[in-house]
């Protein structure tokens, strides 16, 4: 027999148990915290990528230079390092900024949607921000072997 597009289908419901409203208060705190931890995570790279900015430019600052500052592998590597850590800087920055969300104050659903593409937008940048940072961090890394090992 056809059904209509009309035709209503009844769904048996039954309250929830304990442990399932145990569990959608976690899902929701969880929910919850993710944008602070994402920014407190953003704000550790940034700290990070500040601290090591400042310990390389405070090198480049020295009148007298440390000699291996004059290999050229030294130099690709290091300014790697260097373009990383701000390239990191930057994409944790976009997690911290502001940002304006324009949604209707009355609806369920643009409020869900505004808090989707704040986790979304936030999750990417941090995710950015570290992978670069790694990346940095493995290019001065590379960078303290080749003087330690080949250098001294």
């Amino acid at each position: 027999m056809p059904m209509s597009k009309n035709e209503e289908f009844p769904v048996p419901s039954s309250p929830l148990s304990a442990q399932d409203e145990r569990l959608e208060k976690l899902f929701d705190d969880m929910e919850t915290g993710s944008l602070k931890t994402l920014e407190d995570a953003a704000r550790q790279i940034i700290t990070l990528s500040t601290a090591l900015l400042g310990a390389f430019f405070g090198l480049l600052a020295f009148k007298d230079a440390p000699a291996y500052l004059a290999f050229l592998e030294i130099k690709i590597v290091g300014t790697g390092a260097l373009l990383a850590f701000l390239i990191s800087l930057f994409c944790a920055l976009t997690a911290v900024s502001p940002k304006r969300y324009n949604f209707p104050q009355a609806s369920l659903t643009a409020k869900r949607m505004a808090l989707d593409e704040m986790l979304n937008c936030k999750h990417s940048a941090v995710t950015w921000a570290s992978w670069i940072f790694g990346l940095g961090a493995l290019l001065m890394l590379a960078a303290a072997l080749d003087i330690l090992i080949f250098r001294v």
